[in-house]
């Protein structure tokens, strides 16, 4: 079969350790990767049954789960393209997304009857469980035998939905070869060598920590796969099921949300974080409070690694940078090894070292947004990735971010980037999260206006506090990037993937020189 098919890494495992135990749920339940092919090759029979077959492409509205794993290597193996919807999309938003994909099928199970019910779409709709009276049946469970087809390298694998932290989300068509490619360049970065290798049969498993209809979580079990690991998957993130999946299975790393980690951070309880060598953080910066809060808690290091959904991973740290000295704090990492990357300007010339711009990569990661042309051809550029983030390299390879393209405020003709105001107003004690946007000023254009949840239960009333980290950021940033105002909120809005939300403007009035 051919290589570039992602199924192929199933079958890799199955013929190197096909009895080894390699899925678990939160529930106990517990396949081998021998199994887990048996149960594919029902999902991939029943789905030729309904007609489908290599390049069509079938939505996935799956609570997430082990079964997902089945549905995806299933889908693999007759070459179709599996649609990874949020399973906490409503019915509009559920809806909105087949108009967007235009699949050949939709997969449910019985957890959002409501949704389902509420579809308007013409895509036939079947039921993986039965549990809906009104859909008909997807006939998968018959165990067999069934090879995967071949594909070309720039085949499209998968549809997932970006997270929305900057607009409404998109639509990313990634690629077989550059999905598979992405996964060698970081085993070759794990092990430090060419080679990439397979864990030992006895391995312990990795926890898929992200919803498998998010590229992190499907990256990341497909990465245990790649390299052999077991892997266990639930339905969502809690701090009391984490711990007790920590005491049952002993993992000995991790791959968290920023959210994730403040929510450890900030629990009482007490997780057993022995024998975990180290925690690697993606999907956006994590703060320094917070890591540091983390690091001096538990003792264990926290790595990063930047990429995103269509360039795959790009940079970060290993353990092995760390013990050798090379670790920058702040940067976002060392350019992976095999990667092309280059700074440009808004003119699309290459910077040189030292000199911020645009970070561009080239990738076969993605064919583009399957509902946004426009985007699309903004997106990839002969072969090169815009990742709208806003960067330099420096002298030793390291990348250093400094915000998203979009995202920037333009104060009194000068660049003012949220991410370092945020990272900034972190610092301060009685500061728990923050978010900064641009309002409209007649004298400056726009100014920063920083959004912030506090800490309850301090000396000082709101206008106090205000007033204070005014001054604080005083005393950290240049004086065009401090906050004009500060607003107090209860809470920030976050995307489906525990993001701040970015896409959302608030109902700001416009400024008036004040701090509030």
């Amino acid at each position: 079969m051919s290589t570039t098919n992602l199924a192929a890494v199933l079958a890799a495992r199955c013929a190197d350790r096909a009895a080894v135990p390699a899925l678990f749920g939160d529930d106990g339940r517990s396949w081998t990767f021998d199994e887990i092919d048996l149960l594919a090759g029902g999902v991939a029979a029943a789905l030729r049954a309904e007609g489908i077959g290599a390049g069509d492409r079938v939505a996935f509205y799956l609570t997430n789960g082990p079964e997902t794993v089945f549905f995806l290597f299933g889908a693999w193996k007759v070459g179709a393209v599996p649609v990874t919807i949020s399973s906490l999309y409503n019915a509009a938003e559920l809806t909105e997304s087949l108009a967007k994909t235009q699949p050949r099928l939709l997969l449910v199970d019985g957890r959002r009857a409501d949704v389902v019910a509420g579809i308007d779409s013409e895509v036939p709709v079947r039921s993986i469980d039965g549990s809906l009276p009104d859909v008909p049946v997807f006939d998968w469970q018959h165990q067999q035998r069934v090879d995967a087809v071949e594909v070309d390298d720039d085949a499209e694998a998968c549809i997932l939905f970006t997270g929305g932290t900057t607009g409404r989300p998109k639509a990313v068509s990634v690629t077989h070869a550059g999905t598979r490619g992405s996964l060698q360049r970081l085993a070759r970065v794990s092990t430090g060598t060419e080679d990439e290798g397979t864990a030992a049969l006895d391995a312990k498993p990795n926890l898929i920590a992200l919803p498998l209809f998010h590229s992190g979580g499907q990256h990341s079990l497909l990465f245990a796969f790649f390299v052999g690991r077991p892997a266990v998957v639930w339905e969502r993130f809690s701090i009391d099921l984490l711990g007790d999946l920590m005491e049952q299975y002993r993992f000995d790393n991790f791959f968290f949300l920023p959210t994730m980690v403040f929510d450890i951070v900030h629990a009482e309880r007490v997780l057993p974080f022995e024998g975990v060598k180290s925690v690697l953080v993606a999907g956006q910066a994590i703060s320094w409070t917070v890591r540091r809060a983390f690091e001096e808690r538990y003792q264990v290091p926290i790595l990063v690694n930047y990429g995103s959904t269509e360039s795959g991973h790009i940079a970060g740290w290993t353990g092995r940078d760390m013990k050798a000295g090379l670790w920058k704090p702040g940067s976002a990492g060392r350019v992976y090894p095999g990667v092309e990357l280059e700074i440009r300007d808004d003119d699309g010339a290459a910077q040189p070292v030292g000199t911020e711009g645009e970070v561009v990569v080239r990738s076969a990661m993605t064919k583009g947004y399957v509902d946004d042309a426009e985007a699309s051809a903004e997106l990839v550029r002969d072969g090169w990735v815009h990742t709208g983030d806003m960067g330099y390299v420096d002298d030793d390879g390291v990348l250093w971010l400094s915000g998203r393209k979009r995202d920037m405020i333009k104060c009194a003709g000068f660049q003012v980037w949220p991410e370092e105001i945020e990272d900034a107003l972190r610092a301060h004690p009685l500061v728990r999260d923050i978010r900064v946007v641009g309002v409209p000023d007649d004298r400056l254009g726009e100014i920063p206006v920083a959004l912030v949840v506090r800490e309850r239960d301090t000396a000082l009333d709101d206008d106090g506090l205000a007033a204070a980290l005014v001054a604080f950021a005083r005393e950290e940033l240049a004086h065009f990037k401090t906050p004009r105002r500060i607003e107090f909120v209860a809470e920030l809005e976050r995307s489906a993937t525990g993001k701040i939300s970015r896409a959302s403007v608030p109902d700001l009035a416009p400024a008036d020189g004040g701090v509030r």
